[in-house]
């Protein structure tokens, strides 16, 4: 658990919560998540398809994002593609409560979920991505240790027919540790 947050095994009070599928209408929330299919606003039964085979899967976990200081589910995060053998995983976030921006939670969200997954799950390796039109959405992984490996030119479409490039991400363990312990250079 976070110093915020606290992560949750999503499950059906979380799939029926009014605020996910809300959430998943927004265009301000959805347009930086490379999700097409949901440009236009998305039926619950294709809502509910997604987290069944996510929740059947060995290698995604979903988790609802909650905000302790009011037990307000206010998101989602991911590990997914998890690699047991060459213990890796990538990992996402989805604040969907907009007025929640800003406040730190999606740093404390990625804290929680990599020292789960570097501690409990024995990960050795960790990546991520965002289009770069999200440019917001780097400091939160900086501060948790992960550095810049790369750049996938013009690789996700925007809504008005143009792209965004797509920035990856990556972090060891030990990057990790250094980072929140204050010893790296992104803390």
């Amino acid at each position: 658990m976070g110093a915020q947050v606290r992560l949750d095994d999503f499950d059906g009070r979380h799939l029926n919560d009014p605020a996910y599928l809300r959430w998943l209408r927004d265009y301000d929330v959805i347009r930086t998540l490379n999700l097409p299919a949901y440009w236009e606003p998305v039926a619950f039964s294709q809502v509910q398809e997604y987290v069944r085979s996510i929740l059947a899967s060995k290698t995604d976990r979903l988790f609802a994002l909650i905000d302790t200081r009011d037990e307000a589910f206010i998101g989602t995060m991911k590990a997914g593609h998890v690699d047991w053998d060459a213990r890796t995983a990538d990992v996402g976030i989805m604040i969907g409560e907009r007025e929640r921006w800003g406040q730190g939670l999606a740093r404390d969200g990625i804290r929680s979920l990599c020292e789960w997954l570097f501690s409990a799950c024995d990960l050795r390796r960790l990546t991520a991505g965002f289009m770069a039109v999200n440019p917001s959405m780097e400091s939160p992984f900086l501060r948790n240790g992960f550095k810049r490996e790369g750049v996938l030119r013009q690789h996700d479409r925007l809504r008005d027919g143009g792209y965004s490039d797509h920035i990856l991400l990556g972090c060891f363990a030990d990057e990790f540790s250094n980072a929140i312990r204050g010893k790296g250079s992104n803390s």
